[in-house]
């Protein structure tokens, strides 16, 4: 019989660590710098934020006014080629990610995208640590040589390494995390995000390459959680889901929330009779209804008073700074 492989470590989510409080000469939290740059010279956030791709998430409107507060929002890709140009344009010179898949129309709608202005790309599947996603990545870096390729989703390091050397300047971690993703549940596979960054990000080390934090913030804590072990921005479905310029339908006055592979969105992609086994939920935000504006200035707010925890006026100082402890 064959030694079965068993990987014996603490993994952690972000419910399990907390920061401890540190001396501190910073004199006023708005004196704290939150920019975070994702790409040198191109990609720079004032907030480090990135509302998510989903169809319940971003569209033309929540991505225009993701850059109008400093942060930045990814178009989300299931809709036809046609729409997706028309949504892309309506942004007009705000700056957003476009995404695309690693088949079917992925080469048709990248092509288009491209032709309109797009220079930011996000490769998105599931399990982006595969052969299909490094060989999108090559094609796309080779075939437009002026493009940011952000790919994923992975959650060790070697993915983040094969991705970068794939030709992915930024690499997305997380397998499992998210609010509405049920692949945890259906299929046993997921990893710990906390546990994700930290060693994802330690491939910053020895690459060139940026991590973007994908799935599982509940709360603005989860996101200077995952700043502190290493990510450069972090990606969030959820706490945009039920902000008024995101694009899922309201029900009841609520807005609904769903993962990508819920039964519900891949209803709108492919034959019913044709679909895999959902690994995704979709639910009714129980939230009041609220400006990506104001949720943005809470989330710099929460960074800029966790930094001066921490006797730090920026994101450097904060990683160099931050102690975090383990909750029993």
């Amino acid at each position: 019989m064959k030694t079965m492989n068993f990987i014996y470590n603490t993994e952690l989510d972000y419910k399990d660590v907390f920061i401890y409080p540190q001396y501190s000469e910073v004199e006023s939290r708005t004196l704290v710098d939150t920019t975070s740059t994702i790409y040198p010279n191109k990609v720079v956030l004032k907030v480090p934020i990135i509302s998510a791709n989903m169809d319940t998430i971003t569209g033309s409107d929540l991505a225009w006014s993701m850059a109008q507060q400093g942060a930045i929002g990814a178009l989300h890709r299931f809709m036809s080629i046609e729409d997706n140009v028309k949504e892309y344009i309506k942004i007009g010179n705000n700056f957003a990610f476009v995404s695309i898949g690693v088949n079917g129309d992925t080469k048709d709608r990248a092509k288009a995208l491209y032709e309109a202005g797009a220079r930011f790309f996000i490769i998105d599947i599931a399990h982006g640590h595969s052969k299909m996603m490094k060989e999108t990545i090559d094609w796309l870096r080779t075939t437009y040589l002026d493009v940011i390729v952000m790919a994923g989703n992975v959650a060790t390091l070697e993915g983040v390494v094969d991705l970068y050397k794939a030709g992915a300047q930024i690499v997305k971690v997380g397998i499992g995390p998210g609010s509405v993703c049920l692949t945890k549940n259906v299929t046993g596979v997921t990893r710990p995000q906390f546990s994700a960054i930290m060693e994802c990000a330690k491939a910053k080390e020895a690459c060139n390459v940026k991590i973007v934090a994908d799935g599982g913030v509940k709360e603005i804590g989860d996101i200077v959680k995952a700043i502190g072990a290493g990510a450069d921005a972090v990606m969030s479905g959820r706490l945009f889901a039920n902000c008024r310029e995101a694009c899922g339908p309201t029900m009841n006055g609520k807005k609904v929330y769903r993962g990508m592979a819920s039964k519900d969105a891949m209803k709108v992609i492919k034959d019913e009779d044709k679909l895999p086994t959902p690994e995704g939920a979709s639910i009714v935000i129980d939230e009041p209804i609220m400006d990506a504006a104001e949720i943005i200035k809470h989330i710099q707010g929460g960074l800029q008073s966790a930094f001066s925890y921490c006797n730090a006026k920026d994101i450097t100082e904060f990683r160099n700074n931050v102690t975090f402890g383990l909750k029993r």
